[in-house]
C-alpha cells in the first residue's frame, strides 16, 4: 500500500530535523570564522560575497547530506524506518540524485541561481505553493505518486499492518 501525505510528512521532518544537525554543526566547526569577523565589524554583513557563500554552505550541505542519507540507506532513512515506511522501484544511486537533488532541491536551486539575495523572501510564497501541489498528489491521486516519484519510477510504501476497520 502505497504511504499516505502525513506520514510522507511526519518522515520528513524527522530525517530534516537529522540533517539540520549534522549541517549546523559542521557550520558551527568550519563557519565560526566568518560569523566571527561579521560580529566583530571587520566584514559588513551587507557584503554579498559572505551571505552567498553562507547561504552555498547551506545548500550544498543540506543537499549534499540528504543525498549521501539517502543513498547510504538506499532510501530507508531513519523517519521511514520509524513510521514503517520505505522506498521501492529503482533506487539507486542515480534515481536518488533525480529524486533528491533536482526535485527536492529544485526551489533553492531556482533561488540561489535566479532570485537576488534581496528577494528571497518569494521562497516564503513559492515554497509553500510547491509543498501544496505535491501534497495535493500525494492525497487525491490514486496512485499517490508525486511528480518525482512518477520521474524516478520510485514509490513510498507503507510497511506496516493496515486494518480494514
Amino acid at each position: 500500500m502505497t504511504a499516505g501525505p502525513f506520514k510522507r510528512l511526519a518522515s520528513f521532518m524527522i530525517d530534516a530535523t537529522l540533517i539540520i544537525a549534522v549541517v549546523f554543526t559542521t557550520w558551527r566547526i568550519f563557519g565560526q570564522g566568518i560569523l566571527e569577523r561579521i560580529v566583530h565589524f571587520e566584514v559588513s554583513i551587507e557584503d554579498p560575497l559572505y551571505i552567498y557563500n553562507i547561504v552555498a554552505y547551506h545548500f550544498l550541505g543540506f543537499t549534499l547530506v540528504n543525498y549521501l542519507y539517502q543513498g547510504i540507506t538506499k532510501g530507508r532513512t531513519f523517519g521511514r524506518r520509524f513510521l514503517y515506511l520505505s522506498m521501492s522501484g529503482q533506487v539507486n544511486w542515480w534515481s536518488l540524485f533525480v529524486r533528491e537533488v533536482i526535485w527536492k532541491s529544485y526551489i533553492w536551486l531556482f533561488a540561489i541561481t535566479f532570485i537576488n539575495i534581496n528577494y528571497l523572501y518569494a521562497l516564503f510564497f513559492l515554497y509553500p505553493i510547491l509543498f501544496l501541489f505535491d501534497f495535493v498528489l500525494m492525497a487525491f491521486t490514486r496512485s499517490r505518486k508525486t511528480i518525482r516519484d512518477q520521474v524516478t519510477h520510485t514509490r513510498i510504501i507503507l510497511d506496516d499492518v493496515v486494518y480494514p476497520f
